[in-house]
């Protein structure tokens, strides 16, 4: 049965088995569901058919990756493939295949053999392995480590693909070792410790399958020292020796590949003929190959980070630019009233958003919010966010009807469970009457000419994308001169200090009965100022958006 492994984080190690056909993508209706903003809502399909499996793109804007080359038309699927989804890495794995596949063509399958009775190899640790024949010319063994160490070095300089470098290095290793029949690498994960194959090699091509011994390959690992074998006829009693003979070769030697004392994974070569076996000097060239080939895996595994690292740096860029460019950066002007707005988010790209609009009546819209996703998928969400408030304070400037309308946008774009908070009022500036309807958001603060301050008595209501339909209590409240209302996000409230105590609305609404400014920043400046005080070095945790309307 198939079987999908993440790669990637944050799902990194979680399964998917299926039966039948599959869509991977964004949204909520497909059966692999992977919320990154650079995955499509419908991205890619696994179709099963005759037993078989394709890889189809669905005309995904950021293309489907099958072993790191862009996928042009449906291309069957072999265990041990990785699928690149976005930033999404999968894995594709059949269920009654232990081990992944070398090359496309091959798949290393690793095993225990049964113990019975029989003539067994002898397993050795590789340097202990004396054979008998003539030794080669020191020379001529010199000339063999100086090629392969040549050829891989053009290897390394031509290509960065996970499985073109191995199945290449291998093919340069074989062209050296005259007596190895196949060869393949295992990349061991550190933190689970499963094996994937990233390469293999086969002198003939002709072989599907290529049988490893498990036992053999974790006494390896375990012992964190080469293996061989020479096919001697002799009973060595040594469980791994068993294994060997039951899948038929005739000599072999497992390697570990390890980076300074960190085991990274595992390489073998061995045949399965009569009389082939390694001399001393195969093994010795074998000894010096596998530093290289570890130091190849680790250059490719840092490469793969970088190439995650620009992505996401690239998407974080695109998210910011797109945020910044639906926030307003001005307050509009308006006679006898004064408007200032603070936004600072924790990240480079935050979950707060806040606009102010003139509508045709004459009236202006204020809104603030906060998205419940943070980074690229929080940004896309918030922009269109903001581009649907203004239509629809277009049609009706009822804040209740235009919070509802917000709620229907939530339910039916958000693939991701997210939620928002939000405020939305209508100032009408010739009687100073505000109306406001409330979406879970932290209600505002008002504090009258006279000094009195506290929260709008407003009726909290429920966050957008939670309920239909949606709860979203009204109030209104008549500005005279001289008042303040303040419109603030949780960063404010939620900030701490190292004793974990919180600013909360306490200090907020203390802070502005001290001020008597009626500027708007003024009175933003020094809620700042108040508020970087009480949490010391500690600093804000979350995203801070401070919105402020007085009358003159």
């Amino acid at each position: 049965m198939p079987i999908l492994i993440h790669l990637s984080a944050p799902r990194q190690g979680q399964r998917f088995v299926f039966s039948r056909s599959v869509i991977l993508g964004r949204g909520q209706q497909c059966d692999v569901v992977l919320p990154e903003a650079s995955v499509s809502r419908r991205h890619a399909q696994i179709s099963v058919a005759d037993e078989r499996c394709f890889l189809v793109d669905l005309g995904s804007g950021n293309g489907t990756f099958l072993n790191g080359e862009h996928l042009a038309e449906p291309t069957p699927l072999v265990s041990g493939d990785e699928v690149r989804v976005g930033t999404a890495v999968l894995e594709f794995r059949l269920a009654d295949s232990p081990r992944l596949d070398g090359t496309r063509s091959r798949t290393i399958t690793i095993r225990d053999a049964a113990r019975d009775s029989g003539p067994l190899p002898l397993v050795i640790p590789l340097a202990n392995l004396q054979l008998t024949g003539p030794p080669a010319d020191e020379l001529e063994r010199m000339r063999r480590k100086l090629e392969f160490f040549r050829q891989a070095g053009v290897v390394l300089t031509r290509t960065l693909n996970e499985r073109e470098l191995f199945d290449a290095l291998l093919e340069k290793a074989m062209a050296v070792l005259p007596q190895a029949g196949r060869a393949f690498i295992l990349r061991r994960d550190p933190e689970s410790g499963e094996l994937a194959s990233i390469g293999a090699r086969t002198r003939s091509g002709a072989v599907e399958e290529i049988p490893a011994s498990r036992t053999l390959i974790d006494a390896v690992i375990r012992r964190r020292e080469p293996l061989a074998s020479v096919d001697v006829g002799a009973e060595a009693g040594f469980e791994v020796a068993n294994s060997v003979r039951h899948l038929n070769l005739r000599a072999v030697a497992c390697l570990p590949l390890l980076v300074e004392d960190r085991l990274v994974g595992v390489m073998q070569v061995d045949n399965t003929e009569e009389r082939r076996g390694f001399s001393a000097d195969d093994l010795d060239l074998l000894s010096g190959i596998a530093g290289p080939i570890a130091l190849a895996m680790e250059h490719s595994r840092l490469h793969e980070k970088l190439v995650e690292r620009d992505i996401l740096e690239h998407d974080l860029a695109l998210a910011r630019r797109l945020q910044r460019s639906f926030l307003p950066q001005t307050p509009p002007q308006v006679p006898g009233y004064g408007l200032a707005v603070e936004y600072s988010p924790a990240a480079e790209v935050g979950g707060d958003f806040y606009d102010f609009f003139p509508l045709a009546s004459g009236r202006i819209g204020l809104a603030i919010g906060d998205v419940s996703g943070k980074g690229v998928s929080g940004a896309l969400l918030m922009a269109r966010l903001t581009s649907v408030l203004r239509a629809a304070a277009a049609r009706s400037e009822h804040p209740a009807s235009v919070l509802e309308e917000l709620n229907e946008l939530v339910f039916a774009e958000n693939d991701e469970g997210m939620f928002v908070t939000a405020n939305f009022a209508v100032l009408d500036p010739e009687s100073g009457r505000l109306e406001i309807a409330n979406a879970g958001h932290l209600l505002p603060i008002v504090r009258h000419r006279d000094g009195r301050a506290g929260e709008l008595k407003l009726q909290p209501g429920s966050a957008l994308g939670v309920s239909r339909p949606l709860l979203a209590p009204a109030a209104s409240w008549t500005m005279s001169p001289g008042d303040l209302m303040l419109f603030a996000t949780d960063g404010l409230t939620e900030a701490a200090n190292h004793q974990l105590q919180r600013f909360g609305n306490a200090r907020i609404i203390e802070t502005l009965r001290r001020l008597a400014s009626d500027d708007p920043s003024q009175a933003i400046n020094g809620l700042l100022t108040a508020a970087r005080s009480f949490v010391g070095d500690h600093g804000f945790d979350d995203d801070l958006t401070l919105l402020c309307l007085t009358r003159a």
